[in-house]
């Protein structure tokens, strides 16, 4: 029996928890307005945090991904491709059938917690949503008939799904891994602008609307990044890695986010999530490996709230609708400020009390069967 080789990077966690938390403040201001409280869905801050918390999952996929793939490449001269899936599938689906159980057979029959601009379009294509989440392309649902109420989170999971039929088997093929990263990105560009092109033309019909849609959100091209950073690290470029450790490249990253949530030309909007995906892999390099940084996020607290994030990016959607309705009451009798105080404690603590149930009582049990599939073992 091959022994397993256990890869950790600490921080990671801590910086999972983050991204769940950004997706979660976004879709709380979200669902205020729908259920009559004030809302700041629409300050920039507040509109971005939750696509920015969605590209760093996707950099942050590509990367541990990227890493796994290659140091099994390595040590055995070959990737286990059928036990690649298994893995994906054992921690993926479950979790994720769950919530679209939830989603299609439970919390409709629930009026009280009904999403009203959602809630008409999602029965008028209630069995093609099914069909396409069984098939786990809830992105393509998204892109034909909007979002599904409760559920519309999982479109990103759809995303990975895609990803990750693909990922393996062009590690495998690769050789000049950072040269073929770097040609699919490119590739994945001129695509997008292919398509916006294509409006110009066919900007009025649906099925271009669609496509759009579906190019859009299929935001492979993060996932390259990620897997580009984890090349640099796997390969010890450290003439890239110097650059990127270096405290100034970290604070000017920092600083340039806002900056370009404020002041990005609606021109480039289209492509600025590359550049958020870049500082984001700056971010993720240095908080895991470089010892002098001053982010350090490696505590115990961080690592459980990272190991149940995939359940806090899950559940949370189900959960607001429950509580903004519940605490309606309060709206003519207290602050706004601690009414707010109040809801966001309530989601936050409530999902991470379900999330953290959910991992340990549901998820784990398919979890520990990776084990039996995974010749590299992951910490994170």
């Amino acid at each position: 029996m091959v022994k397993e080789e256990k890869i950790f990077f600490p921080g990671i966690n801590g910086l999972r928890f983050f991204a769940a938390l950004a997706v979660i403040i976004t879709h709380i201001e979200l669902l205020k307005g729908s259920f009559g409280y004030k809302s700041y869905w629409k300050n920039p801050v507040i509109f971005n945090l939750g696509g920015l918390g969605v590209y760093f999952f996707f950099v942050l996929s590509g990367f541990l991904i990227t890493f796994l793939l290659l140091t099994e490449k390595q040590k055995f001269n070959t990737i286990k491709i059928k036990e690649f899936y298994i893995r994906r599938i054992l921690r993926i689906w479950p979790l994720y059938y769950l919530v679209l159980i939830l989603g299609f057979f439970i919390l409709p029959h629930f009026k009280e917690i009904q999403i009203p601009y959602l809630q008409d379009n999602f029965m008028a294509h209630y069995k093609a949503d099914l069909i396409l989440y069984i098939l786990i392309l809830p992105n393509v649902a998204f892109a034909l008939f909007t979002a599904v109420p409760h559920i519309g989170q999982l479109w990103s999971i759809g995303v990975e799904e895609q990803f990750y039929l693909f990922w393996p088997w062009l590690i495998l093929k690769t050789k000049n891994y950072i040269k073929t990263l770097i040609y699919l990105i490119i590739g994945l560009f001129l695509l997008k602008v292919f398509v916006l092109i294509l409006g110009k033309f066919y900007g009025s019909t649906n099925w271009y609307i669609a496509l759009k849609l579906v190019v859009a959100m299929s935001k492979f091209e993060c996932m390259a990044l990620g897997g580009i950073g984890a090349c640099l690290l796997f390969y010890k470029k450290d003439t890239i890695l110097t650059i990127i450790y270096n405290k100034y490249t970290l604070n000017l990253s920092l600083l340039f986010i806002p900056l370009l949530i404020f002041f990005t030309p609606d021109s480039i909007q289209d492509g600025i999530h590359i550049i958020y995906s870049g500082i984001f892999l700056i971010i993720i390099l240095n908080v895991t490996k470089n010892t002098h940084v001053f982010l350090n996020l490696e505590n115990k607290y961080f690592n459980f709230l990272g190991k149940i994030s995939y359940g806090l990016y899950m559940y949370h959607f189900l959960l607001i609708p429950i509580i903004l309705y519940l605490y309606r009451p309060l709206k003519s009798s207290m602050n706004e400020i601690w009414l707010n105080v109040i809801i966001y404690l309530t989601v936050i603590s409530l999902t991470v009390i379900i999330s953290a149930l959910s991992f340990y009582f549901f998820e784990n049990i398919f979890i520990k069967k990776k084990s039996k599939y995974s010749p590299i073992k992951s910490g994170n």
